[in-house]
């Protein structure tokens, strides 16, 4: 029988298939992967006998020293030169030290070593008359200067600080008791421009926040002790010196908060400042306007949207503060409200809006205020006055405000604007009826038609627009209408006025109901429209 194939084919695989499974058998299993190292834990005793006790050590060590150097004082073992030696080398020891330690510590000990080295040169000057003020006043100045060299070789934010610190508090240890303005503010300024360059070398913000604050106190300070009318204008002088050089400061590092905060702060600080020396109402004007107009074209140069934003702001705020000083009566009101219509309308286009939605809301709010409460009119023709001028045109800037908001479909600011603009229209329009009708009695029942006759346009313009909100102001505005009439008119009025003000109010609800009645319009969907 011949050889089948197909047989011979299937033995030749399966020796194939035996050869590679004894290889298989004799691949050495992979190695497997060694598990990862354990990494040293930080325990408790470990961060004790590494940090705790060469901290508290230093510490006890330091304290001893000073215990010891106290009671070497004490009992004159030590004369005022050599104590004064003794801290200025200890100063400037504990500085040297510090360098070899980790950067937190370090800065600590930096902050003892300056301090001793301060404490000394005080103590020489002031405490034992070795040297002269001018002299320490220089060695502070040394040391300063010194610190200011290691920030920037470190790029220490805390060391720069230190340093300015130490500035600031260089003029208050040395302290004469005696007035030189010229000679503080000047030393100042070289501070505050220091201050300055670092700054715009590094976005140190606390160290810009350190000097204007100093300035600001040592300013106060000296203001409170030695100020006199004759130095007003050096006095001014050295005012505007210091806010340009913040102003200056926060346009170079303008995108952080705290420097538009400084921006903030350093305007309402100068104009304080100026207010104080000046107090003369005409003159402040002028300078809030001055401010605006810096202010303005700081906004446009600015490097950030936020700084801008800030800057515009100010801008305004400064506008606002100069509209009450430089006119007077209602012209304040119309000036406040066209600086919300401008902030309203710069909050459309500029971003972010949110700061000037609320200088706009801000300064309407005052317009609004001083409209109703504070300014008197004494009109002599009936809607052709300054009172109704003033009322036109805070409506018109509420009706901007539904219109936009309509269109925008954010449904609470409609209302609201709507609610303002109905409420003022219809304060506006009694107060002119109550100054046009000289009698009492003529006077009451023209409030109750005005307020019938209003409350129906406002049914009307609900009906035509499709606005349940407005008829809801039409039926509340009714039903103090009718409040009035049956309250107060049944019983005040004489006969004639009586009847006509009761056929009036009765035929308006029987119009309107019948208006509802034969459902012109749907009255269920809300819509608003501008």
């Amino acid at each position: 029988m011949p050889d089948d194939p197909l047989l011979d084919l299937r033995e030749q695989l399966a020796a194939i298939e035996r050869r590679l499974n004894a290889l298989e058998g004799r691949r050495p299993a992979p190695t497997p992967k060694p598990p990862p190292k354990p990494t040293p834990s930080r325990n408790l005793e470990t961060l004790i006998g590494v940090h705790w006790l060469n901290r508290i050590g230093i510490a006890a060590v330091l304290v001893g020293a000073a215990y010891f150097l106290k009671y070497a004082f004490e009992n004159n073992w030590v004369g005022p030169v050599a104590r004064v030696s003794i801290g200025i080398a200890v100063g400037i020891a504990i500085l040297v030290w510090s360098e070899r330690f980790p950067q937190l510590f370090s800065y600590s000990l930096k902050v003892v070593g300056v301090g001793i080295l301060y404490l000394s040169i005080w103590a020489a000057s002031e405490m034992y008359a070795l040297i002269g003020g001018g002299l320490a006043f220089a060695a502070m100045t040394i040391v300063t200067g010194s610190l200011v060299g290691l920030a920037l070789r470190d790029r220490s934010e805390f060391i720069a600080g230190l340093a300015i610190t130490g500035g600031f508090l260089t003029p208050v240890l040395l302290s004469t008791g005696t007035n030189h303005e010229v000679e503080l503010f000047a030393y100042l300024a070289l501070l505050d421009i220091a201050a300055l360059v670092l700054v715009a070398l590094y976005p140190w913000v606390r160290l810009l926040l350190v000097a204007f604050i100093g300035t600001l106190f040592l300013y106060i300070g000296w203001y409170s002790s030695y100020y006199t009318a004759a130095q007003m204008g050096r006095t001014i002088g050295f005012a505007t010196l210091f806010f340009l050089i913040f102003s200056a400061a926060v346009s170079f590092r303008g995108s952080h908060t705290a420097f538009i905060f400084l921006a903030f702060a350093n305007a309402l600080a100068y104009f304080i400042e100026l207010s104080v020396i000046v107090q003369r109402r005409e003159i402040l004007g002028r300078y809030a306007i001055a401010l605006a107009a810096f202010f303005l074209a700081l906004s446009f140069i600015a490097r950030s949207s936020l700084l801008r934003a800030a800057h515009l702001a100010i801008a305004l705020g400064f506008v606002t503060v100069a509209i009450p000083l430089e006119l007077d009566a209602v012209w304040i009101t119309i000036g406040w409200v066209g600086e919300a219509a401008a902030l309203l309308a710069l909050s459309q286009v500029v971003r972010p809006s949110t700061i000037f939605h609320r200088l706009g809301a801000f300064a309407l709010g005052l317009a609004v205020f001083r409209l109703l409460f504070l300014d008197t009119f004494h009109p002599q023709h009936l809607l052709w006055n300054m009172r109704a001028l003033t009322y036109a045109v805070t409506i018109a800037v509420f009706c901007g405000i539904a219109v936009v908001s309509a269109r925008k479909q954010q449904i609470a600011v409609w209302k609201a604007s709507v609610v303002s603009l109905n409420a003022l229209a219809l304060i506006g329009l009694t107060e002119e009826a109550w100054d046009f009708f000289s009698r009492g009695i003529v006077r009451d029942f023209a409030w109750s038609a005005l307020w019938m006759l209003y409350g129906a346009a406002l049914m009307i313009v609900g009906f035509r627009r499709r606005a349940p909100f407005l008829r809801w102001l039409s039926l509340g505005l009714l039903a103090i209408t009718v409040g009035k009439v049956f309250l107060y008119d049944l019983s005040a009025l004489q006969r004639v006025y009586r009847i006509l003000s009761f056929i009036g109010l009765g035929v308006l609800l029987l119009a309107i109901s019948f208006a509802y009645q034969k459902k012109w319009l749907t009255v269920s969907d809300e819509k608003v429209n501008g």
